[in-house]
């Protein structure tokens, strides 16, 4: 990012702190993106972890409770930050956090995890998305593992309005191309409306960013629903979200 890109994704992230939180408590937050991401992580026990673009520090904080021996949070806002330093004078866990442009980290030391919700798809340059998966890559141990969640680069433009009854639409230009903006709009349950953007790259490029930053065996990864979803909705509530999944994991190697 340059000076006034970071500055603004900086200001815009402690704007929406508060909108951030809630909507995690949004339905397919709570029961399909949460569950998905921690599904895909596996177990953590006795492991290091970096959680980029960790926000308020709810996974992080869930990371360590699981196990992790040590979780490290970045994320480029002051004000996601300050939550999350306050959740651990709350409740002390072990978690540290850091305020930085996860693209530009340089740590002394090295995990055995990388997380990164929604990190990569900020990325509006394959320039910009290698320097991320470079920065995730000097992160990790050798034979590390990466695992993220990230706007589903292979739908259509046509397909962002699908999902409004879960409280989620995106939009972009109708002739999108390699680095147009994603607006993510979310209807969140105490009646704000938040607004997101990130980029579009297509998944090819995605492939060639990862390898050209030495990860290896880079992958797009299904979500799932959990039974606690299953069971608070009517038979086939989720289908709908699954045919034009607007999310995926993101998985790889070191």
């Amino acid at each position: 990012m340059t000076g006034s890109e970071l500055y603004d994704a900086e200001r815009h992230w402690d704007e929406i702190a508060q909108q951030w939180v809630c909507a995690k408590t949004i339905p397919y937050f709570e029961y399909i993106l949460t569950p998905s991401l921690f599904n895909m992580i596996g177990a953590v026990e006795g492991k290091s972890v970096l959680d980029l673009a960790c926000g308020e520090g709810t996974d992080s904080r869930h990371l360590k409770r699981l196990g992790a021996t040590d979780v490290l949070g970045v994320d480029i806002s002051r004000e996601m930050i300050l939550m999350a330093e306050q959740a651990e004078k709350d409740e002390p866990l072990g978690c540290r956090y850091l305020v930085a442009n996860a693209a530009e980290i340089d740590l002394d030391e090295q995990f055995d995890l990388v997380v990164g919700a929604f990190l990569l798809n900020h990325a509006s340059s394959k320039d910009r998305l290698v320097s991320l998966f470079s920065a995730i890559a000097r992160a990790l141990k050798p034979g590390g593992r990466f695992v993220g969640l990230n706007v589903n680069m292979a739908i259509e433009p046509s397909q962002y309005d699908d999902l409004r009854k879960y409280g989620r639409w995106m939009t972009t230009t109708p002739d999108r191309k390699e680095g147009d903006k994603i607006s993510i709009y979310h209807s969140n349950p105490d009646g704000s409306e938040m607004l997101i953007e990130n980029y579009y790259l297509s998944p090819a490029t995605y492939d060639a960013a990862a390898a050209e930053a030495g990860l290896r065996d880079f992958e797009w990864l299904p979500l799932s629903v959990s039974q606690e979803g299953l069971d608070a909705y009517p038979p086939g509530y989720w289908d709908d979200f699954f045919k034009t999944p607007h999310v995926m994991g993101v998985g790889a190697h070191k």
